[in-house]
C-alpha cells in the first residue's frame, strides 16, 4: 500500500507542477489577445498622421500613454522606437502599476499605415491604418496583437479578460477623444494667427 500512495502521490505532483508550469511557464496556455478599435477625427488626414507620428506631441493629448523615451532612425526614415508607461484605467485597474512597453516602427506607409513590434510587458504587433473620410475627416484602425509577459497576469487574463478589454477601451477612447480635442485646439490656434 506504501508503494502505490508514493507513486500516486508522486504522479499528482508531477501532474500539479506540470499544469503550473505551463501556465507560469507560459508555453501552451498564453492568453493573447486580437483587439481592434477604431477612431474618427475631424482633421484632414495628413495633420492627423503628422500628430500621430510625433511622439513629443501625444502628451498634450493622450495622458494614459506616457512617452517616456523616444529615438529616431539614425538615417531620416520614418518610425523609430518609442517607450511608453501605459497608465491603465483607474476604475478597472486601480492597484496595477503602468504597464512599460517599447513600440519599435520600422515599417512605414506615409499616411497609410504602420506597423509596430511592441515589446516589454505586453508583447506583440500593433498595426495602424490611416483611411481619409469625406468631408475631411480621418478615419484611424488600430489592430493589436499582444499578449502579457508577467505570467501571473497571463493566468489572470483567463479569468478576467473582460476587465482587460475594459482597461483597453478606456486607455483608447481617451486617445480618440483627446487627440479630436487636440486637433480643433490647433486648428483654432492656426486660424488666430492667420487672421
Amino acid at each position: 500500500m506504501e508503494g502505490w500512495q508514493s507513486a500516486a502521490l508522486a504522479a499528482g505532483t508531477g501532474v500539479l507542477g506540470a499544469f503550473f508550469g505551463l501556465i507560469i511557464g507560459g508555453s501552451r496556455l498564453v492568453r493573447t489577445y486580437d483587439w481592434d478599435t477604431e477612431w474618427h477625427i475631424d482633421a484632414p488626414l495628413a495633420d492627423v498622421y503628422r500628430v500621430m507620428t510625433n511622439p513629443d506631441e501625444q502628451r498634450h493629448w493622450w495622458p494614459s500613454m506616457r512617452v517616456a523615451q523616444t529615438t529616431a532612425h539614425p538615417d531620416g526614415q520614418p518610425g523609430g522606437t518609442v517607450v511608453y508607461h501605459v497608465q491603465q484605467a483607474q476604475r478597472v485597474a486601480r492597484f496595477v502599476r503602468p504597464f512599460v512597453i517599447t513600440s519599435v516602427t520600422d515599417d512605414v506607409e506615409p499616411e497609410r499605415r504602420t506597423r509596430s513590434v511592441v515589446s516589454g510587458d505586453l508583447i506583440g504587433v500593433l498595426e495602424t491604418l490611416f483611411y481619409s473620410e469625406p468631408g475631411g475627416g480621418t478615419h484611424i484602425r488600430y489592430h493589436w496583437y499582444v499578449r502579457v509577459r508577467n505570467p501571473l497576469f497571463n493566468l489572470a487574463g483567463f479569468f478576467a479578460a473582460p476587465m482587460f478589454r475594459a482597461s483597453h477601451d478606456h486607455v483608447m477612447n481617451e486617445g480618440e477623444a483627446g487627440l479630436n480635442r487636440y486637433m480643433r485646439e490647433q486648428a483654432r490656434a492656426l486660424a488666430v494667427t492667420e487672421t
